[in-house]
């Protein structure tokens, strides 16, 4: 089982690869492999882009969106 730590690294680098999201514009925190979004996104796209890249990290028991969306 992955630690808090390893997971939150996992997901930033899946975020980083997803071509449609900003990494940069998006906070990651984990406890007990819960995953809370956090920031603010140009477009709804991409914040449903954020969670289904950090659903599909080995490790994710669930994800908290908090991310908002600002044209």
């Amino acid at each position: 089982m992955k630690t808090d730590s390893q997971l939150k690294r996992d997901v930033l680098d899946e975020l980083k690869w997803e071509p449609s999201i900003n990494e940069a514009e998006v906070g990651v925190t984990v406890k007990d492999g819960i995953v809370t979004l956090s920031g603010y996104l140009p477009t709804y796209a991409e914040k449903i882009a954020a969670e289904k890249a950090t659903k599909r990290v080995l490790g994710v028991k669930g994800v908290v969106e908090k991310i908002e969306v600002k044209l």
